[in-house]
């Protein structure tokens, strides 16, 4: 079961492609937004300043498996903030954190649309206050990246009635008290490299803006519902955890073989009860089993996001053969949890590997969440929304990961209520992109 082979990666966005971004971050702008839709090049990107960007820069994310797939660490991790809505007036930077805030010389923060408004402002005072610097982040160069048309910052409505009482006008970054004082410098990624199909582009585009949504509905409905392309078999996207249990498991059970259980290991500072994982603690698996891999493969046999069925099993590996290609085998790879730390020996921050997590970087795959699926490129797609999309960003996002109209299909017709769109939001991302004043309406 050794056969190897080489797929057809999806072709590899040049990195000359991102020489005018890497000026502008390199010209040392305080404040530079880099926001794009899906597809637009945004992970490259990240991938391209942190080979070029110096040593003296970290890369935080707002949720653990984020920071994990980036390589960082999470934004509360780094600057001991609770795991609750804070009020930045009250912040105090922990003192070991102090000398590497001093030292930092860039800060780049992912998936900017899940952060809320008071933690970029927490961000923003732990930093004055620790390297005794009055002006916006401490003088430290902030990078901000994503698009907040995808997913939102999760507010419960109590803490959206605190975050009123504490003077924000809503709960996003861009409501941050800090934006008020530093114009960003503004890096649009506009370029779609996911599709090529000019046609569902252009739909795409008008479903993440709320634009002519009557229109890019009926154009998606005419393509899209349908049974799916015959010969393959595409991953179900779904909006709850429940709903793709259910697939997953239905998959699973049809399948006779006695399959394994295979162990995550976890050392160091990694907290398996509380810490979301990128592959469950307990991976059951079967001959047959649809799975999809969760991490690069350093060699390039496939790529986060590939999918395929499983061949054979073995005690520390497994065996699948991907869709549209050849057998690889799977073995287990550690997930790293850094911690930011300052080397005087090198004059660089260090990332110091502080816990891992070991598991085979395969998931289930008859159906995904939308959540989990943000940021990967799927050739077949099935979106099952059932009751409908509930978060705003929700069904452009699950849209997007299709690579063509062909390799999606509906379960049920799309609706418009199904396009939900936060209009100041919108109204804040068509300013920017169209170089307008960037006051939110």
């Amino acid at each position: 079961m050794n056969e190897k082979t080489s797929l057809p990666i999806r072709p590899a966005i040049p990195e000359n492609a991102f020489a005018g971004p890497l000026a502008v971050v390199g010209s040392g702008a305080p404040l530079v937004m880099v926001l794009g839709g899906a597809g637009t090049g945004k992970t490259t990107f990240l991938h391209a300043l942190r080979r070029h960007g110096g040593g003296r820069q970290a890369f935080l994310a707002p949720t653990g498996v984020a920071a994990l797939q980036l390589g960082g660490q999470t934004i509360h991790s780094f600057f001991g903030l609770p795991p609750r809505l804070v009020d930045p007036d009250q912040v105090k930077p922990r003192s070991p954190k102090r000398t590497l805030m001093k030292k930092l010389e860039r800060l780049v923060i992912d998936e900017i649309s899940m952060v809320r408004a008071d933690v970029l402002d927490a961000v923003d005072r732990s930093l004055r206050i620790a390297r005794g610097n009055p002006e916006p982040f401490g003088g430290v160069q902030v990078v901000l990246v994503g698009d907040f048309l995808q997913l939102p910052p999760v507010v419960p409505t109590a803490e959206r009635e605190i975050l009123g009482h504490l003077g924000y006008e809503g709960p996003f970054a861009f409501d941050a008290r800090v934006l008020r004082e530093v114009e960003p410098t503004r890096l649009p990624f506009l370029q779609v490299h996911r599709q090529t199909d000019d046609a569902f582009v252009g739909v795409l585009a008008e479903l993440r803006a709320g634009r002519y949504v009557a229109e890019a509905v009926a154009a998606i409905n005419e393509a899209s519902y349908r049974e799916h392309r015959p010969g393959r078999i595409p991953v179900v996207l779904a909006p709850t955890n429940m709903r793709v249990d259910a697939y997953n498991r239905r998959g699973l059970d049809a399948l006779h073989d006695e399959g394994r259980l295979y162990e995550g290991k976890s050392e160091g500072e990694f907290d398996l009860a509380n810490d979301r994982l990128p592959v469950p603690e307990t991976l059951a698996l079967k001959i047959g089993a649809r799975v999809m891999m969760v991490r690069n493969d350093p060699e390039k046999q496939w790529v986060n996001g590939s999918v395929g069925t499983v061949t054979g099993l073995a005690p520390d590996r497994a065996f699948v053969r991907l869709d549209g290609a050849g057998l690889v085998e799977i073995e287990r790879t550690s997930w790293e949890r850094i911690r930011y730390d300052w080397d005087e020996a090198t004059g660089k921050v260090a990332a110091k590997v502080v816990g891992t997590y070991t598991q085979l970087p395969l998931v289930p795959a008859w159906a995904v969440t939308v959540h989990k699926a943000q940021g990967l490129t799927l050739d077949d797609v099935r979106i099952d929304f059932d009751s409908g999309a509930f978060a705003a960003g929700q069904a452009y996002v699950a849209l997007s990961r299709a690579r063509s109209l062909e390799g999606l299909s509906l379960a049920r017709p799309l609706r418009t209520s199904d396009i939900r769109i936060d209009r100041r939001v919108a109204a804040f991302t068509a300013a920017f992109e169209a170089g307008a004043a960037l006051a939110p309406a």
